[in-house]
């Protein structure tokens, strides 16, 4: 009997529900469609009177189910201090109960159509100094591995920090779409043989490059009953602080600011010149004076996109969710961009063709 079921979290569920209006004016699908029932607490609202009976299930309350992309972004904890967790973990879980039910999700769909014909992910080994003896494993995630010239920037960063791995570095699926398209039981399955695969190493740590794959085996695996003995390593808690001379917006991503709420570390690694904030900028997402980290990363930070690959999505809304976020970039007026998310190089180098854009991995 899975125990990572809506059923199990009825209080958290009914918290959820509860609407409030201050944050929800953060939330990126309210802001692209200001419909009501893009609210965090309305979705869950629907599910919460499906689940029990009080409404059929029906095309449009999946449409509105599946529409979020879990940022974690616009939710009741970031205003009252409550468990991040809550409203993901609802969300997810609702929409395993749709597919329980027998909506026929889109999305679902075309995720399991990737998965099947191996479009979901690229496979690919990094070159990487490999020793027997370490007792450190590597987990080069599929996103990173997609990140052009992150390789070659990790390759020089380990040899200059004599640092050597057991493994070779042969890119992994973390899985987090399983999770969030309803497939529980399949994401389960994925999950446990992926850390199996390290468990078997022996390894102390295994070290991880993006904030997906720290959250998802540091904290969402024990969700599933999955237990690895090892320790898991985020690579920016390694790192030491990195000055830049010029102007640089730092943008770190929903995993980061939200799901590990590492927004005072990774301001650590980018220190700024001047903590002081631009009097006309915005109070939760401030920007700062002078040069070096020209913002301050806090959890409001806008998400560019979902950081997860996104399948039958609205692209207006992606579009307008994308837009939203690099106003705010521009607003800087910074000379380059750092970025810690993989899932948003690509699309903030497209964004700013005329901006040094660096993907931020070793130093």
């Amino acid at each position: 009997m899975r125990n990572f079921r809506l059923e199990n979290y009825i209080e958290e569920l009914n918290r959820q529900v509860i609407h409030m209006d201050q944050a929800v004016c953060y939330c990126p699908e309210f802001r692209a469609t200001r419909m009501m029932n893009q609210y965090p607490s309305r979705r869950l609202q629907i599910a919460r009177a499906i689940m029990n009976g009080e409404m059929p299930i029906s095309e449009y309350a999946g449409e509105i189910n599946f529409a979020g992309i879990l940022s974690r972004q616009g939710e009741r904890w970031q205003n009252f201090g409550e468990c991040p967790e809550d409203c993901t973990d609802t969300t997810i879980l609702a929409r395993a109960m749709f597919l329980d039910k027998g909506y026929n999700s889109p999305s679902t769909n075309e995720f399991e159509k990737a998965i099947g014909d191996g479009t979901a992910y690229t496979k690919v080994t990094w070159d990487l100094p490999v020793c027997p003896n370490s007792k450190v494993a590597i987990l080069v995630d599929s996103d990173t591995a997609e990140v052009c010239g992150a390789e070659k920037g990790f390759n020089e960063y380990c040899k200059k920090n004599n640092w050597a791995f057991f493994n070779k570095a042969e890119s992994d699926f973390i899985g987090f779409e399983y999770f969030a398209y309803g497939l529980i039981e399949e994401g389960t399955k994925h999950l446990k043989a992926l850390v199996d695969k390290y468990n078997a190493m022996n390894v102390d740590q295994v070290l991880v490059l993006s904030a997906k794959a720290a959250y998802v085996l540091r904290y969402f695996v024990k969700k599933l009953g999955i237990e690895p003995n090892f320790e898991v390593v985020y690579l920016p808690e390694k790192l030491l602080p990195m000055p830049q001379k010029e102007r640089t917006y730092v943008y770190s991503g929903s995993f980061n600011t939200r799901y590990l709420v590492n927004s005072e570390l990774i301001n650590s690694l980018i220190p700024a010149e001047d903590e002081t904030q631009i009097p006309t900028s915005q109070e939760f997402i401030p920007l700062l004076k002078g040069n070096g980290r020209a913002n301050k990363l806090t959890i409001w930070q806008k998400p560019v996109s979902g950081e997860y690959k996104q399948y039958a999505f609205c692209e207006k809304m992606a579009d307008f969710i994308k837009s939203d976020a690099t106003e705010d970039i521009k607003a800087a007026e910074a000379a380059q961009i750092v970025v810690f998310e993989p899932t948003a190089y690509k699309v903030l180098k497209q964004e700013f063709p005329n901006t040094k854009v660096i993907y931020r991995i070793g130093a």
